[in-house]
């Protein structure tokens, strides 16, 4: 397969850069790549995931598509490019890291990768990274990222190095994290530090690869491999605290319980910030909502405090 670019669906799924694209062919004998697309009521966004997909030479590429049993157009769209995928699947499931792990778990490729359905991995930069594996001993690669508006304008642009994938400082996972649909790993990897924990909603790709981190050597090749789109849905925008409280107990688990306590001050601050609103308005219903909120608020600070304490009194006995 080396390209299948389909009629569009929705007018606004085309990719700013398609009208003028020129597809990179792969050369032969290049490491096999499977990609994960786990997916749930993605059909507002999906269609641009997979396009940007078939802006890569797709030949020996299997996309696995592990959707949670959507509801909205999702599948409408899946069908609609279907020649694409080595395996569909449909059905309930316990969540991002349950897809992400059944998805590898059927992959048979060299190189294993996951891209959500709300992210894009940029054209002819498949073969880049093909590229490196075949000619260098690598089990972990970073290339650079944007993380961008839903419209693709850019709101950071991170560029790594080796300095910057050493375990210690990802361990501040908080300040020096990866952006995740730019790293690419082999199954040696992922049988290392994986799976993925099902019960973590938020924080599960630091776990990943700090725990790569931890055992191997990550790479760095200097190119610009995705955008990782940030908008209203995403689940870390609307869950702060669940997130930051995650990433805490990550930290924690691989022995930074420095960093971790740092990450949570995170909490703190926040919890600060919604005191302040809830002392700065009047009486009502918007008072109560913030309430509730601060409560629940102090109820995270109070109880990954403990988990830290404990945490901490396992490694100083």
């Amino acid at each position: 397969m080396r390209v299948y670019m389909k009629s569009l669906l929705k007018e606004n799924s085309k990719l700013p850069w398609e009208k003028n694209f020129v597809l990179e062919v792969a050369e032969e004998e290049l490491p096999s790549v499977s990609i994960v697309i786990p997916i749930y009521n993605a059909g507002s966004f999906l269609e641009k995931t997979l396009r940007s997909l078939m802006c890569n030479d797709l030949t020996n590429v299997e996309l696995i598509l592990m959707d949670g049993g959507s509801s909205d157009d999702t599948m409408d769209i899946v069908e609609h490019y279907k020649d694409i995928f080595s395996h569909v699947q449909s059905r309930k499931d316990k969540g991002q890291s349950d897809a992400i792990n059944k998805g590898y778990e059927i992959a048979t490729g060299d190189i294993l990768y996951w891209l959500n359905g709300d992210d894009i991995i940029l054209p002819n930069t498949l073969n880049t990274v093909r590229r490196y594996f075949k000619h260098n001993d690598c089990d972990v690669l970073v290339g650079n990222a944007f993380m961008t508006e839903i419209d693709f304008k850019p709101i950071n642009h991170f560029i790594f190095s080796e300095e910057k994938l050493q375990f210690s400082y990802l361990l501040d996972y908080a300040k020096n994290h990866l952006i995740q649909p730019s790293v690419f790993f082999t199954r040696k990897a992922w049988d290392t530090a994986g799976p993925l924990d099902i019960n973590d909603h938020y924080a599960m790709d630091a776990d990943l690869f700090i725990g790569m981190a931890k055992n191997f050597k990550l790479h760095h090749i200097n190119l610009d491999i995705a955008y990782s789109v940030y908008h209203e849905e995403c689940k870390t925008r609307g869950a702060r605290a669940e997130s930051i409280t995650s990433l805490a107990l990550v930290q924690a688990k691989h022995g930074g319980l420095a960093e971790a306590k740092a990450t949570l001050n995170i909490l703190v601050d926040l919890y600060r910030q919604q005191e302040k609103e809830l002392n700065e308005v009047p009486d009502g219903v918007k008072t109560k909502a913030l309430a509730a909120k601060l409560a629940s608020l102090e109820n995270h600070v109070a109880q990954q405090r403990e988990l830290c304490l404990q945490a901490d009194l396992k490694a100083h006995p």
